[in-house]
């Protein structure tokens, strides 16, 4: 019985776009990745390929999750709002949960800071507007202070995809709204077929700026 569900399973992960999948494809051709707000798990964790990664993050405890399990090539605990970044140091920058931390002010100084430092691409995401969250692992940087719509993203020359399937499926650390959950997750699951191409009705935004 566990091995059919198990086959079931993976049968559904096949069928249902993932953020990873997402995500990975657009790091396609580049060999260096500085990570802002890298926290415990970023989704680099999931390449396939080997590559040179820094990972920058404020809370220590984050940090050493993810040394324990060996995403990062290099880490910086330092305050992203404030942290310098060499011009054109990096292949890629990416910031992934990470703006709607920030004050709209240092959100888009941040975003400057990334297209500055980035040779080939700069990656974000963030929930479509603002989002209600509240701290928890005892730590402050989960607060979110700042929403981002689509319109504005693109205005600063990104391409916007929408990701985690339809907004109002979703509340608060993305957790499924409705009950039964698993239905609702289902729902959630296949609507990203639809919220990709029309990431005004999704829970979350993936955008790149391609600069080569």
């Amino acid at each position: 019985m566990i091995f059919i569900l198990r086959k079931l399973y993976n049968i559904y992960l096949k069928l249902v776009p993932q953020f990873e999948d997402y995500f990975l494809k657009e790091l396609g051709g580049c060999n260096s990745v500085l990570d802002l707000g890298c926290g415990s798990k970023s989704p680099l964790r999931f390449l396939k390929r080997r590559i040179y990664s820094i990972g920058v993050d404020a809370f220590a405890p984050a940090i050493k999750k993810s040394k324990k399990a060996g995403i990062h090539s290099k880490y910086v605990k330092a305050d992203i709002a404030k942290i310098k970044i060499n011009s054109k140091s990096v292949d890629c920058v990416i910031a992934i949960d990470v703006l709607e931390h920030l004050s709209k002010e240092d959100g888009l100084e941040l975003i400057s800071k990334m297209g500055g430092a980035a040779r080939k691409r700069v990656v974000i995401f963030t929930p479509n507007g603002f989002l209600h969250q509240h701290e928890f692992d005892k730590n402050k940087w989960q607060i979110h202070k700042s929403g981002w719509s689509v319109d504005e993203l693109r205005k600063m020359g990104y391409s916007v995809k929408g990701v985690n399937g339809l907004k109002w499926l979703r509340t608060e650390r993305a957790n499924i709204r409705f009950r039964p959950k698993i239905l609702w997750m289902a729902v959630s699951d296949f609507s990203q077929y639809l919220t990709y191409f029309f990431p005004k009705l999704a829970f979350q935004l993936l955008c790149v700026k391609r600069l080569q």
